[in-house]
């Protein structure tokens, strides 16, 4: 199936350079670690990571003993998580694929959608689809995690342009507009090194806490926990993150 979107190729080796300063391994570590705070697991528990790019919390997930296995559509990104896996000498299943067809049933005790990797189709339709896969795969009792960018936050602070330097040695330009009717933030990315230059584009549906527990719950995923980050701040009107924790109906 083709992806038939602006995510079909945008998760290359430049995306890598863009905002790989950003994911940081002390990051992950605090994301991993509020995670295991927020859903305590018995090791060796199976563990679905969806969107797992290139592979930064299935590694560490791995690393403490769970049995992994991160989707993802871009083979760019995969690659990258494979060499990593390696390198670490961790074993994750790593899988192409639409998020939107997730291929298990009754496998995993865990399933994790992280770094505001849904609301890229837009629709309620098809992220539903998402979350009913998420729903499938799952074991009876099984819990999901959404963690998402909080609509109430992005507006109170919405930043229109920004700029940054990467490692790398790329300078990075944004612009960003916000349709409140849609609920959706468009961006325009460019970035330049040397005598290099090029342009990104994504959008991305950010929804209010009220949206999502609607349609998680659609989706026979019931919300028990909401977190404002990963250090288990309890979630409010102003909170940056939006962290939902989840069980099976």
């Amino acid at each position: 199936m083709s992806a038939q979107g602006w995510w079909d190729g945008y998760f290359d080796e430049t995306f890598v350079d863009i905002y790989r300063d950003f994911l940081t391994p002390s990051r992950t570590e605090r994301e991993i670690q509020g995670l295991r705070e927020m859903v305590p697991l018995d090791s060796g528990a199976d563990v679905l990571d969806l969107a797992c790019g290139w592979g930064r919390h299935s590694l560490e997930l791995a690393r403490a003993g769970f049995r992994v296995t991160g989707l993802d559509w871009s083979e760019t990104l995969l690659a990258r998580a494979r060499k990593r896996a390696r390198a670490a000498g961790v074993t994750v299943d790593f899988v192409q694929g639409d998020m939107r067809e997730v291929p298990w049933t009754g496998r995993f005790d865990l399933a994790l959608s992280m770094y505001s990797s849904l609301g890229y189709f837009l629709s309620d339709e098809e992220d539903l689809r998402v979350l009913r896969g998420a729903h499938r795969a799952l074991k009876s009792g099984g819990v999901f995690v959404l963690e998402t960018m909080h609509r109430d936050h992005i507006l109170a602070d919405f930043t229109e342009r920004d700029w940054w330097e990467t490692e790398g040695g790329a300078t990075v330009w944004v612009e960003r507009e916000f349709d409140a009717v849609e609920g959706v933030s468009r961006e325009w990315t460019r970035w330049s090194r040397g005598g290099e230059s090029g342009e990104k584009y994504h959008e991305l549906r950010i929804r209010s806490a009220t949206e999502w527990d609607a349609l998680l719950r659609q989706a026979g995923l019931v919300p028990v926990d909401w977190w404002g980050d990963w250090e288990l701040a309890p979630f409010i009107h102003s909170s940056e993150n939006l962290i939902a924790v989840c069980r099976r109906a």
